[in-house]
């Protein structure tokens, strides 16, 4: 253990850009932030080999989705203010542990109920890890620099989402599904570990209420911060916009074009590994030019890709551009929105990004059901305009939002 304790207590060599960022404190919030879409996107290879196993309907273990990303939702709405009242990093590791406390219970399952359970218990970890690091990482390095830790950030959580299914499928194939639950059990524990190392108590301040009964007049302190709402809602529009372009393109690509998976999924991951390398240019760029203006010119990236994919007649090699595209313009995005939730409010940040991080993920959650009112009688076409729509309304609400912090301050 003390071999552990030695490496990670050093601190090799920075790149200049990465030096103002105190790496031994943010690896292990990084990691932590990894695991959480990890786990929630990484389910996807899995659910055939999972409906095989019980003998169940493929719909039937898609639940495993609905039912890890609804605590999520509703719960991270809370977390941040527990995380203001109690304690901010005994709160964290009851995030690490229940998730790696749920990730283990999936992989040990003896059925599918008991598997859809320990998916809840998996998602309310996450609920405290998603926002709580999101803040932290804004407490823990210089303000003109938040946005170059954001933006690190955003790497993680994309990291997260195009290695999930990746990693799931490579380690079902070679030792079984279970392995792929008890990897991110390890991965949450360890991360747990480096966080207790690296972090030390936070003092409460004199005067701050204390108790269950603060929980609620601390988030309605946060959900009435000037401009909060609108950045939530911005970022629900854009999510919206991102997920309704990626799933129906993909069904529309598979089941109308006829492409293998192979092609299907090399076409859409193109997001992925462009936002990999533009989230952290893109946090960059918002510490130099501004948050809002940042966002407003990845919205006219993303909007110009879907554009072109409504106008253009598909090739695979012209969607792979536009699908690269569309990851450059929300990834710059993404890393705008974030950054500025973080900064909307220093003495509520924790309460303020749980309250910004449920409206998010709501439009994850509803963009499949909302744009197939458009699919279903126009297809792909009908979706493209309307994720089209909803990035004009996200860069509406980020407009509004910046306005009212501006005013307030």
């Amino acid at each position: 253990m003390s071999f552990f304790l030695t490496a990670f207590s050093l601190q090799p060599k920075q790149p200049e850009w990465l030096r103002p960022l105190n790496l031994k404190k943010l690896i292990p919030l990084y990691i932590g932030a990894a695991i959480g879409p990890m786990g929630g996107i990484g389910i996807l290879p899995l659910i055939p080999v999972l409906s095989n196993t019980w003998s169940v309907e493929f719909s039937t273990v898609s639940l495993s989705i609905t039912l890890y990303m609804v605590p999520f939702i509703i719960i991270q709405l809370f977390s941040g203010s527990i995380a203001q009242v109690f304690d901010v990093r005994k709160t964290l590791f009851f995030g690490f542990a229940t998730y790696a406390l749920g990730s283990v219970l999936c992989g040990l399952s003896p059925n599918l109920w008991a598997f859809l359970g320990s998916r809840v218990v998996q998602g309310v970890g996450a609920a405290f890890l998603t926002p709580i690091i999101m803040a932290l990482i804004g407490e823990f390095v210089p303000e003109k620099h938040v946005g170059k830790a954001i933006g690190m950030l955003g790497v993680a959580y994309t990291v997260g989402v195009t290695m999930g299914p990746l990693l799931s499928g490579l380690i079902e194939a070679a030792y079984g599904w279970h392995w792929f639950f008890y990897f991110l059990g390890a991965i949450s524990f360890m991360s747990g570990v480096l966080y207790a190392i690296s972090s030390e108590p936070v003092q409460k301040k004199e005067g701050e209420m204390e108790g269950v009964l603060a929980v609620l007049p601390v988030l309605k302190r946060a959900v009435f911060e000037p401009g909060v709402l609108y950045l939530g809602f911005a970022a629900f529009s854009f999510f919206i916009a991102f997920v309704g372009i990626m799933t129906f393109t993909a069904d529309h690509l598979k089941t109308m074009l006829s492409l293998s998976s192979g092609k299907v999924g090399s076409v859409i991951s193109g997001t992925g590994f462009s936002g990999i390398l533009v989230s952290p240019i893109a946090g960059l760029l918002g510490d130099r030019f501004g948050r809002r203006n940042v966002f407003l010119a990845g919205a006219v990236i993303a909007f110009s890709a879907i554009l072109l994919m409504a106008v253009v007649r598909y090739s695979y090699s012209i969607y792979l551009i536009l699908f690269l595209m569309l990851g450059t313009g929300t990834a710059t995005g993404w890393t705008s929105l974030n950054t500025m939730a973080v900064e909307s409010s220093s003495a509520l940040r924790k309460p303020v990004t749980s309250v910004y991080n449920a409206i998010k993920f709501g439009g994850y959650a509803l963009a499949p059901i909302t744009l197939a009112v458009l699919y279903i009688p126009f297809e792909l076409k009908g979706v493209q305009f309307g994720c089209m729509g909803a990035v004009v309304i996200s860069a509406i609400f980020a407009i509004i939002s910046s306005r009212r912090q501006r005013k307030d301050r």
